[in-house]
Parts: structure tokens; sequence; C-alpha cells
């Protein structure tokens, strides 16, 4: 999800005034990754803006949740699957919404749009696939990038779920083109505007909705909490406090 992503992204990355600059620009960077998959006629994207605009301002209620839920994170073996959780259902809530978004115009396009959205897919699934041996060091990187440099031990428990790693990358790309042979076959049926946008955001949110968890998921993350060094602890805490922080400069932000 774009603005999950731009929250970590933005604590990872910049200082304190380009974290700012960053979340101010949220709509405008959110309108572009959409562009990027929706080939959009200029009336459209000028719909697109408001609405993007909209949606960020709606997300609020549930970015101010996510506040609290991130406050009571603890690096506790106990507490993973709660918390876990947590975190997993106010992304299903955002993500939702976002359906509900992109189907809105994904129904208006035409049958020129619809080719171009289709190859624009097809290669987004084919770079996906060619990225499957990265997920390893991918992993590796995304947890480098809450708790610092990862000890010798710790790339070793990550590598033991390399396999279960790659099948959850296959996984993906199986349901992904699943999703979008659905969106194919939604955009080429004879309904109206209305009628293509509901269905459209019905297999979005079944998508979301029937996501298989997988306890091994947790698995990592509950054998990595005991082997974590005190700067790594530190470390993590940090990263905490500056997704707090930005996420309080998107809550002050007017879009």
């Amino acid at each position: 999800m774009k603005i999950t992503s731009l929250f970590i992204m933005a604590a990872m990355t910049y200082s304190c005034s380009a974290k700012k600059i960053a979340v101010s620009s949220a709509d405008f960077i959110l309108e572009n990754q959409i562009e990027k998959r929706l080939p959009l006629y200029a009336d459209q994207k000028e719909s697109l803006s408001k609405d993007v605009d909209k949606f960020l301002n709606d997300q609020k209620v549930y970015t101010k949740e996510l506040i609290s839920v991130i406050t009571d994170i603890e690096l506790d073996v106990k507490k993973i699957d709660l918390q876990y959780d947590h975190l997993q259902e106010l992304y299903k809530k955002i993500a939702f919404n976002f359906s509900d978004l992109m189907s809105k115009y994904m129904s208006v396009l035409d049958e020129k749009q619809q080719k171009d959205f289709n190859r624009i897919l097809k290669e987004e699934n084919h770079k996906l696939a060619g990225k499957k041996n990265e997920v390893l060091d991918k992993t590796k990187e995304n947890f480098e990038r809450l708790l610092g440099n990862l000890k010798t031990n710790q790339e070793k428990i990550l590598e033991s779920y390399k396999n279960h790693l790659l099948q959850r990358y296959e996984l993906r790309l199986k349901r992904r083109q699943a999703l979008h042979d659905r969106f194919a076959e939604i955009l080429n049926m004879e309904l109206s505007k209305d009628g293509k946008t509901k269905y459209l955001s019905e297999a979005f949110k079944e998508y979301v909705n029937t996501y298989p968890d997988h306890p091994m998921n947790k698995e990592i993350i509950k054998k990595l909490i005991p082997t974590l060094s005190l700067a790594q602890k530190e470390t993590f805490e940090s990263k905490i406090k500056e997704v707090k922080e930005i996420i309080n400069y998107y809550i002050e932000a007017n879009y």
C-alpha cells in the first residue's frame, strides 16, 4: 500500500525537513503511482487529483489509530501475534478504501486505455517474476531498515526460511495474475460504470481479504527477537519514533 510505504520510507531515509516535504507531497506521489498504472486522459487526471486529496484526508482516522498501535509495540515474543494482527487489520481498512478509489477510475477506461492498462500490468508481473531470487536479500534489507545491520546468526535465521519466502513470493505472483485476469473479465462485461466499479472493488477486496496468512511470517519475527542486541533494540525504538513523527506530519497536512 503506497501510503504506508511513504510513511516508512520517509522515516528511514529523510531528514526532518525533508520528511515534512515528502508527506506534504503525498498527494502528488500517490497520483503519480496511480497514473503509472492507469493511462488516464487529462480530464480524468484532474478528477483523480481531487479524489486523491479526499482519500488522504479520509484515511487520517486510521492513521490516528495506527499511532496508538505502534506506540504499544513491544519486542516481546508473547505479544507479536496480537500486534501483527492489529496492524494487518488497519492495513486492510486503508486498502479497502484505496480499492474503491482505483475501481472508480478503472471502470471508465475505454478500449484503448484498457489495452494499455493490461500491457502495464503484464510488464509489472514479468518484472516481479524476474526478481523472485532477490526475495531473501530484500527481506534482510527490510529488517535492517528497522534494526540496523543484522548479525551473522540473524542472517542465518532468515536464510533458514528461504523456501518459505520463495513460496510466498510465488503465491503473490499467482494471486496477482488471477486478480488481473478478473479485472480484464469485468472490464469486458456489458455493464454500466457503476456496475463495473462495484465488481472491480469487490475483486480488490476479496484479494486483500483472502490473502492466506501464514504462521511462519510471525515465527520469523519471534525467532529474531531473542537475538536482538541492545543497539538493535534502540535502533528499532528510534525508527518507531520516526514513523510516529511522519504520521503526525501527515495528520496535520492539508490536502
